[in-house]
């Protein structure tokens, strides 16, 4: 009988597994899955309650009597004991940065690691520069990184990354995304993310309130959370269009495909932060396009593997207001030529983006690094 293959997934959150990616390698990859959260050396199961995620944390703080060397090589032991309890064959991490800290407890036990890379574990200057050489020794172990934008490889092989165990993999959209019919004829934008610099909201809601002056109708739907929430909603005030602007926070999925049905375009004006964090490849535009909505983005990070300038929706440069104010009215004067667009976007990412594609990539990295 044939070994069945144990993965353990560790993810960063702090208190609850996390994102996208994540949540997508639980429900599909094809083997036996442990799940670990808790910090970038996990070692609280998926489902630990707050209670006993609090008990733990005092009991090892506790016991390492406030050393925090010692503290780290307790949690250390108890990753590396959950490792052999469960017979893990391969480590899946969730980000860089995550796998670069996990090498030596994986190392002492000859496991490999894969590492997805998803944005500002490999373009943050703060982040970059201090664990360059924790990022260099990962290199040097048994590893697969599994980079979401082309920009990225060429700063991995810098790094030391073999080229070989490079996967260039963004993560698919799901089937239920390529069922969608938007309406081009709603004079309706829409936008999903967290409200950071690296997407420069205010940008696209600046260029929204010119779209206004020809279109009095149109409507911008922003949805998510983030640090600049407040500052875009007083934007919003200041603009005085507050009829034509909805921030309906957070949303699931159903709201997502609710949303993503009623609305025309997809907007976001993804931009490089002061800090150097960049975007990966937003999940939410692969979405979108593969929903057969019309991308409106910036020549920015992952976005430009995905949408295809003139054909399946329109680049401009970071923080050109003009340009982008420009595409998002010809958007409206021409629901024909965008409709088009959206058709070739959603074939686009059903022949290079689909869900069943990232995990076919995911699951060929952790079947080599187990061979290596």
């Amino acid at each position: 009988m044939e070994k069945k293959i144990k993965i353990l997934i560790a993810t960063p959150g702090r208190n609850r597994p996390m994102g996208p990616f994540v949540k997508s390698y639980i429900e599909l990859l094809p083997f036996e899955k442990t799940v670990l959260f808790g910090g970038f050396v996990p070692y609280f199961y998926e489902g630990t309650n707050l209670t006993r995620q609090k008990l733990l944390r005092y009991l090892f703080t506790i016991l390492s009597l406030k050393n925090q060397k010692y503290l780290k090589w307790l949690i250390k032991k108890r990753f590396q004991k959950i490792l052999l309890k469960e017979k893990i064959d391969c480590v899946v991490a969730d980000y860089l940065i995550t796998g670069a800290t996990l090498k030596n407890a994986c190392e002492e036990l000859n496991i490999p690691i894969v590492a997805n890379v998803l944005g500002y574990e490999i373009h943050k200057r703060d982040v970059i520069e201090p664990n360059s050489q924790l990022y260099r020794d990962f290199a040097d172990y048994k590893t697969y990184t599994i980079p979401v934008a082309k920009n990225m490889i060429p700063k991995l092989k810098n790094l030391g990354f073999s080229d070989s165990r490079i996967i260039y993999s963004p993560i698919g959209a799901r089937e239920v995304f390529f069922n969608i019919k938007p309406n081009y004829h709603s004079q309706q934008f829409l936008a999903i993310g967290r409200f950071t610099h690296s997407k420069s909201p205010q940008t696209t809601i600046e260029a929204f309130s010119k779209v206004l002056e020809k279109f009095p109708d149109a409507k911008l739907i922003f949805a998510g959370d983030g640090e600049l929430i407040s500052e875009c909603k007083n934007l919003v005030h200041e603009l005085k269009v507050e009829k034509s602007v909805i921030f309906p926070g957070w949303i699931d999925r159903d709201k997502q495909i609710e949303l993503l049905e009623e609305s025309a375009v997809f907007v976001q004006h993804s931009v490089t932060a002061p800090n150097g964090d960049a975007e990966g490849t937003p999940v939410a535009i692969i979405e979108a396009a593969a929903a057969g909505l019309p991308i409106i983005s910036t020549n920015h990070g992952g976005i430009v593997d995905i949408v295809i300038n003139n054909e399946t929706g329109y680049l401009v440069n970071e923080h050109d207001l003009e340009k982008m104010t420009e595409k998002m009215i010809f958007a409206l004067e021409n629901p024909n030529i965008i409709e088009e667009m959206g058709s070739r976007g959603r074939k686009f990412i059903l022949d290079n983006f689909s869900m069943k594609k990232h995990i076919s990539d995911v699951s060929t990295a952790i079947l080599n690094s187990i061979k290596l």
